[in-house]
């Protein structure tokens, strides 16, 4: 069965990629207690006043035939559409997962303080008309074909679309009229004959000007229960959701017994889903908003510790990212765990006043804590601690927690 996959469309059988077909990133490391929970979509967003950028992941396994991706646009004469690389994903992905680890008891033999220590283009074609749609661009981008179509007959469009392969599910016929009633152009992608689904690589859209919407309505027709998504916001400040509840966890919320010690990432998790039932499955909840540089993004999507690290493509995302900003930005976290009913609006984002968040956490109350190791020594704590080990988003399974930017992080079908 055909369903919409990918944060901003995917059709084909929804499934994960298996651990064999993930793509991962060799160099990419996220600090110990990081929480990073697997979800259907992880994006990245870049706004400026002059571009918004669209990443998105794909995360899909089934017949390449079957597997399509259309995302509503505006401006489509203007669009552009690149590979991407997923490191670049991971590397916004371990720079703001949230960080929460459990209380150490006291060693009392330790004494040394440091025991705790790219892509083809084509150039645009001409608007040619095909009964009732105009194909504004068709170009080949890495294993994808890709196209920017505009149309105002919503029929026209999907006849289009499915005598040139593809897949479009009649549960998302709605949503189409939607967007064509809007006047949007659309960009749709397929794998190229031949192709197979390990070839398949993030996508990334840069569209003119400031446009901070994600259309959630597209990923409606394949969710059963609920779809969580992560959103990666690099930007001047700090952004929120506009049409949808905020929240955040907070310290309080977050509970230690030495006597039945948890796992830190469930407890984070379990205040994530407490606040977002109260709030109807609606709640975008903000994981942490820090200054970064364009250099740490590329040092960290190189994986070399250097900014260029020589010339990959994921640096080269970090360096289209920062384009608009400058050399500097904020890169907000949100994370969402929404409920099918609340596919029903597409997400606006708007700049928030509410400033950083940081993205370390601690236990606000703490039960049964050990003694002391003697009057001069208390129980310590490590809640922060540097990186050794590769992070948990580095694969489908691992990394992929969570999820704007290419937009195929799809839509495993969760029901609870």
């Amino acid at each position: 069965m055909k369903s919409f996959l990918s944060c901003l469309v995917l059709a084909g059988s929804a499934a994960v990629l298996a651990p064999s077909t993930a793509v991962a990133c060799g160099g990419c490391f996220a600090p110990p207690g990081a929480i990073q929970v697997v979800t259907d979509h992880r994006m990245a967003l870049s706004l400026s006043a002059t571009q918004t950028i669209l990443w998105d992941q794909f995360r899909y396994s089934g017949q390449p035939s079957d597997f399509s991706w259309i995302l509503p646009i505006h401006d489509g004469p203007d669009v552009h559409i690149d590979v991407a690389n997923n490191a670049f994903l991971t590397a916004l992905d371990n720079l703001s997962a949230p960080v929460l680890n459990a209380p150490q008891r006291p060693n009392c033999n330790v004494t040394d303080d440091s025991a705790f220590a790219g892509a083809s283009r084509t150039t645009p074609t001409s608007a040619a008309a095909d009964a009732g749609v105009s194909v504004l661009q068709e170009q080949v981008v890495g294993p994808y074909m890709t196209v920017v179509l505009r149309s105002g007959d919503p029929t026209a469009l999907r006849t289009w679309l499915t005598d040139n392969g593809y897949s479009v599910p009649a549960a998302i016929n709605p949503v189409l009229d939607y967007y064509v009633s809007q006047n949007m152009d659309f960009v749709a992608l397929k794998l190229r004959m031949g192709e197979g689904i390990e070839r398949m690589t993030p996508i990334r859209v840069t569209t003119p000007g400031m446009n901070p919407t994600l259309p959630l309505r597209m990923i409606s027709a394949g969710v059963a229960d609920k779809v969580g998504l992560v959103l990666l916001v690099l930007a001047a400040g700090r952004y929120e959701a506009m049409n949808f509840p905020n929240g955040a966890v907070t310290s309080a919320m977050l509970s230690y017994d030495f006597n039945a010690p948890t796992v830190p990432s469930e407890d984070f998790q379990h205040a994530f889903d407490r606040l977002n039932t109260q709030n109807g499955t609606r709640l975008w909840i903000t994981e942490s908003s820090e200054p970064v540089s364009m250099y740490t993004v590329q040092a960290a999507s190189s994986g070399r510790g250097t900014p260029l690290g020589g010339g990959t493509i994921a640096t080269d995302d970090a360096m289209v990212a920062f384009a608009g900003i400058g050399q500097n930005a904020t890169l907000t976290r949100l994370r969402a765990d929404l409920g099918s009913s609340a596919l029903d609006r597409d997400l606006q984002l708007q700049a928030s006043d509410l400033g950083m968040q940081d993205r370390n956490y601690t236990y606000g109350h703490i039960a049964n804590a050990p003694a002391p190791c003697g009057w001069e020594a208390g129980p310590r704590a490590n809640f922060l601690g540097c990186s050794t080990a590769p992070g948990a988003g580095t694969s489908t399974g691992s990394a992929f927690i969570a999820g704007l930017a290419g937009l195929a992080m799809a839509a495993r079908r969760r029901r609870r």
